[in-house]
């Protein structure tokens, strides 16, 4: 009889044929003392991707359970379907251009959730690493510096936003309490790590482990299907999507989560956009934003603008 599965490894990837070897030979490196499963959901690329993962499925029989699909989902979609099918009692996660570098990673988290039944997650330090692999150290974040062996709530999430990479994730398996969680999928297309953290940190708090054990690769490619590369291709239609996502996790959790000030960082954003005459930005996506924000969000905008319009005149 087959040893349980106790993680499940979800990755989705889309064009990532320069670092996608990488990223397999580092979840392949793990050692663990339990059964991990590998599910890779691969999105339609335009590149040799699929077939890079096909030579590893070949090379490695039984190691993988690949998803190729036959029309491109988007990555939330993709996601939540594998997180449909994980039999794990945890899933990591790691996104297919992005590495872990410890080889005792998977361990070390298990152990943790393993002892400490209290905490929903657990994250870790991570680097940030341009396109050929260098350690980019002017993106180290101090907010992330600062919870470090420390506890990370909901509360901090609204207020400091997402200061752990999907590489660095590791969480108990909530989704196969036969819930309805398409919202991971229906409140946006790409934006993901938003919507799985919420429905996490609803649950209970994360702990952010000091050990520095994976990278995070910083880099636009306009082929790759990721909400890095649609902030830098377009702010715009980036700042307008947020706040749709935002909107949507709103009525999802039905205003029970707090969402005002990062909704208020998002539309108040547009609109000084707005405000400077940049001709990309549309005065009836602003009043469409600010129409669907919360009352909390409208009451800060307008308290922004005001305290703008104040200390403009007083200079």
């Amino acid at each position: 009889m087959a040893e349980k599965i106790k993680v499940s490894v979800i990755c989705v990837t889309y064009n990532h044929e320069k670092y996608i070897r990488q990223a397999l030979d580092s979840i392949l490196m793990q050692k663990t003392e339990f059964p991990f499963e590998i599910r890779i959901g691969e999105d339609c690329s335009t590149d040799s991707t699929r077939e890079i993962l096909k030579e590893y499925e070949q090379k490695y029989p039984g190691r993988f359970c690949m998803y190729y699909r036959e029309q491109n989902l988007g990555a939330t979609k993709n996601e939540y379907e594998l997180l449909m099918d994980a039999e794990g009692d945890y899933i990591a996660a790691l996104e297919l251009d992005d590495l872990w570098t410890d080889e005792y990673k998977l361990q070390k988290q298990y152990d943790f959730l393993e002892k400490h039944r209290e905490y929903i997650g657990v994250s870790h330090n991570f680097d940030t690493i341009d396109k050929e692999g260098k350690v980019l150290p002017q993106f180290e974040d101090p907010i992330l510096k600062s919870y470090l062996n420390h506890p990370f709530t909901l509360e901090d999430f609204l207020s400091h936003g997402f200061v752990f990479q999907t590489g660095t994730h590791f969480y108990r398996n909530i989704f196969k309490d036969g819930k309805d969680y398409s919202i991971i999928y229906k409140a946006d297309k790409l934006i993901r790590d938003k919507t799985i953290l919420s429905l996490l940190l609803d649950r209970g708090d994360f702990f952010i482990l000091e050990d520095n054990m994976s990278a995070y690769r910083r880099f636009f490619d306009k082929d790759a299907q990721n909400g890095r590369n649609l902030t830098n291709s377009n702010l715009e239609l980036d700042l307008y999507t947020k706040a749709e996502h935002v909107e949507a996790l709103h009525h999802y959790f039905d205003g029970r989560i707090d969402y005002s000030e990062q909704w208020t960082d998002i539309v108040y954003g547009y609109l000084k956009h707005l405000l400077r005459g940049e001709h990309q930005y549309s005065l009836s996506r602003f009043l469409h934003m600010y129409q669907h924000s919360s009352k909390k969000t409208r009451k800060n905008i307008r308290k922004e603008f005001c305290g703008s319009i104040f200390r403009k005149l007083r200079h």
